[in-house]
């Protein structure tokens, strides 16, 4: 074999043995390239039946399905005061229910303050009560409502707690009581000086008395002025987040955070001092318990 022949079959071998590599190498690639594929495809499927399973024990754990109606007491604290109330509370289907709810408030001012002095000008009178300076009316209200709740999250931890909103509107009635105060008065003689005590309510013809703590014995007794309560109509709506936890038992505990609004027929007047409106808007935390049935 000539010299030239034996270059030729290296080169030719070099040839082939460079395709090989470079076919191998790209068949690598493309088996890479293949199984990447399938293990992101693997991934997601693995991601999706994470999430359908978790949906899955949400509804297994959280909807509670043994139980049609409910009916429950309890008692907020509200930002200008206090409510009791009780419902009563249907299903409709899974995710949703209505209820009907009445409940009773005392709204008390901002700017109220309860306080109290010694009577040691005037012993023979009595001993000095507390009062709240400047306040002419109680004011409680009575609303009755119609709601629907709407389960948000229904089942946490394990499905001991579910999270629903709670939206209602209805009727509302205002009670103006009137308050009064022992108000003391000084009348002078050839004997001297002679004081009594009246209990009033505010007017025009007693505010300077009546809003001069020298002349405030005290106030009178709750009871005074239940005869006298005016009664004003109105219109109330209500929007809260229900946290109930052990969803699955028949004994039920609420905890509700929200807002109440209510418009009056006319303006609701608590304090002499103060400009009164027809509005009445409050935020509250609450607690209810009851009963499941079937």
């Amino acid at each position: 074999m000539s010299f030239k022949t034996s270059n030729v079959l290296k080169v030719y071998a070099i040839a082939v043995i460079t395709t090989a590599i470079a076919f191998t190498s790209h068949a690598q690639t493309w088996e890479s390239t293949s199984t990447a594929k399938q293990k992101a495809a693997k991934q997601i499927s693995q991601k999706q039946s994470a999430i359908k399973s978790w949906r899955d024990h949400l509804q297994k754990w959280g909807l509670d399905s043994n139980y049609n109606h409910a009916l429950a007491v309890g008692g907020k604290l509200n930002t200008d005061g206090w409510s009791g109330f009780a419902y009563y509370q249907k299903r409709d289907n899974n995710t949703s229910c209505h209820f009907f709810q009445l409940s009773f408030s005392e709204i008390k001012h901002e700017k109220q303050v309860k306080q109290q002095k010694g009577n040691t000008a005037f012993p023979e009178l009595g001993a000095a009560s507390p009062y709240v300076f400047g306040k002419i009316n109680n004011l409680y209200t009575l609303q009755l409502g119609y709601g629907k709740e709407y389960l948000l999250l229904p089942g946490l931890l394990e499905g001991n707690m579910s999270v629903s909103l709670r939206v209602q509107a209805g009727a509302s009635m205002a009670m103006l009581k009137p308050y009064y105060l022992k108000l003391i008065y000084v009348n002078y003689d050839s004997a001297g000086q002679h004081a009594t005590m009246q209990e009033e309510k505010y007017s025009e013809q007693n505010k300077e008395k009546f809003l001069n703590t020298s002349f405030i014995l005290g106030a009178s007794n709750w009871t005074k002025s239940l005869s006298e309560i005016t009664y004003v109509p109105g219109a109330f709506a209500d929007l809260g987040i229900a946290i109930e936890p052990l969803k699955n038992k028949n004994f039920i505990k609420t905890i509700t955070i929200g807002g109440n609004f209510a418009f009056y027929s006319k303006e609701l007047a608590i304090m002499a001092e103060n400009k009164a409106y027809p509005w009445q808007a409050n935020f509250y935390v609450g607690l209810s318990m009851g009963k499941r049935w079937k």
